[in-house]
């Protein structure tokens, strides 16, 4: 065995594998420390306000930022744009954010601007219907035709006179040419330069809102984003006529800001193109499609081109917030033996003491199902003698006609049922007369009954006991503000069922309860 100069045998070719396995370790860690710096360093980067992301930051020179924002290193900002989002809140420096909200976080009524459409020759009997709803904290302007001189008087809401239009042409031949001034009432608001507005609202001087609702309803929607909230016509016809696109604006819509500073821009141009066109709505929508903007539709605004009795159309509102009520001069007053200014004033009462609440439909029935209740809150109860299933009681009874003077069931755009034949099959109708709060969780209201005379005479018999009650009394919980996202029918109770009165209770169903039992 040779051993040689080296000594013992191997030693060698160990020393070699401990020096090439040293070398590969400080290789791996270095390439590791590598890798950890530039991960920690896009870190920086994206947690940090990157100096030439951003144009004209004085800490980036002349050279670096053009070099970084040249074609060649969009595509990287792009990616880290990407990335970053994700980990990152925008932190933009505009002054319009700040001033109109960098966060939405809902709306609340003075962030709210009206622009309210007038006619100086009807402000005398109209403002009644405004002064009704308007709150010394709404902010917005009655924009009328001419001056109102001596007719505005003090507690009236605030008035401008219209800006000159005579530079738009009108070449519709039945229509009227104030439509122009009423479409430009949104531009007008929004060139007044109001600070911490939300949104624009529009509506006519015979519109009545629900402030309230309509706050809730807005709430729903990011007010720094495009938004033309409005609804259709109650008449097939109407909507025929213009469009079941668009937001009709006697019933009110909302468009937000950023989408109203678009428009006052482009709508002196936009109007120029659709002289043709018969109202303001109708050039408010076709404004809104060359913005590229759709209507969403929220079914509580309510144009109401209805005529005669309401109270079959309000008994049975959809399960939606009441936002507002049009057309009041062309339905009957909401309560029997009222003027119109009067019964909304009557409305309001039971407004003020639950606003959420107010003509919200429950339904119920006795225990034995041989009475029927339909409870509009603040407003109706109906009582059918029978059962009549909750699927027929949430049908608007047609107890009104079209705007076109129809009847049939084809002329409205939504489900209705007849009037019975029988005089006895129709409902008995008690009518809201007082409302008050008890405390945060419970409030009351009593209902009269108001029926025809020849009504009483044939069915006094037939519709015993109900004959004998003159009164019922409800007592109801506040809606929570889950309803406003999942919308679910208040569940009623009937409590008593006395010789002269019935008490009911209204609130949220109970684990497992139903509107049949």
């Amino acid at each position: 065995m040779a051993h040689g100069k080296h000594g013992k045998p191997g030693t060698s070719g160990w020393t070699g594998k401990l020096e090439h396995n040293s070398m590969a370790s400080r290789l791996t860690y270095l390439i590791g420390l590598g890798c950890l710096c530039s991960c920690a360093y896009v870190v920086v980067l994206l947690v940090s306000s990157h100096p030439c992301w951003t144009y004209g930051s004085p800490y980036c020179t002349d050279a670096v930022c053009s070099s970084y924002n040249s074609s060649g290193g969009q595509q990287v900002r792009k990616n880290l744009n990407l990335l970053g989002r994700a980990i990152m809140v925008n932190e933009s420096s505009d002054s319009e954010s700040k001033t109109h909200g960098q966060a939405w976080e809902g709306t609340r009524l003075d962030r709210i601007v009206f622009g309210i459409g007038a006619s100086a020759d009807m402000w005398t009997n109209r403002s009644q219907f405004l002064k009704l709803w308007w709150k010394p904290e709404t902010r917005g302007n009655i924009f009328t035709d001419r001056d109102l001189g001596e007719n505005w008087t003090v507690g009236d809401p605030p008035y401008r006179v219209s800006s000159d239009y005579s530079h738009i042409k009108y070449t519709h031949r039945k229509g009227r040419r104030d439509a122009i001034r009423i479409s430009r009432i949104v531009s007008e608001s929004f060139r007044l330069g109001l600070e911490d507005v939300d949104w624009f609202v529009m509506g006519d001087d015979d519109t009545f809102f629900f402030t309230e609702n309509l706050v809730k309803v807005l709430s729903k929607y990011d007010h720094t984003k495009y938004y033309y909230i409005g609804s259709n016509s109650e008449d097939h016809i109407q909507n025929q006529l213009f469009s079941y696109n668009m937001a009709y604006g006697g019933g009110g819509f909302a468009i937000s800001y950023p989408l109203a500073k678009a428009l006052s821009e482009m709508q002196d141009d936009c109007l120029h193109r659709y002289t043709w066109l018969f109202g303001s709505d109708d050039r408010m929508k076709a404004c809104m499609s060359e913005l590229g903007v759709p209507l969403t539709k929220e079914g509580g605004f309510h144009q109401v081109d209805l005529m005669g009795d309401l109270n079959g159309f309000l008994a049975a509102h959809p399960l939606t917030p009441i936002v507002s009520l049009h057309h009041i001069e062309a339905i009957f007053p909401l309560f029997p033996g009222t003027t119109r200014a009067q019964g909304l004033k009557r409305l309001t009462k039971a407004i003020r003491v639950d606003p959420h609440n107010i003509l919200q439909q429950s339904i119920c029935y006795d225990p034995k199902k041989e009475w029927s209740f339909s409870v509009s809150w603040g407003y109706l109860v109906h009582v059918y003698k029978g059962f009549i299933p909750p699927h027929e009681l949430e049908v608007p009874q047609l107890t009104f006609m079209s705007w076109h003077k129809r009847r049939e069931s084809y002329a409205f755009p939504m489900n209705t049922r007849p009037r019975p034949r029988e005089i006895c099959d129709e409902p008995a109708n008690f009518f809201m007369v007082d409302a008050k709060k008890l405390n945060d969780s419970l409030s009351y209201s009593a209902y009269v009954k108001v029926e025809r005379p020849n009504r009483v005479r044939s069915c006094q018999e037939k519709l015993m006991p109900i004959s004998l009650v003159d009164k019922i009394f409800i007592e109801n919980e506040p809606i929570g503000n889950e309803w406003f996202q999942t919308p679910r029918r208040q569940c009623c109770r009937v409590r008593e069922m006395n010789p002269g009165d019935i008490k009911i209770h209204v609130g949220a169903c109970a684990q497992g309860e139903r509107v049949v039992q």
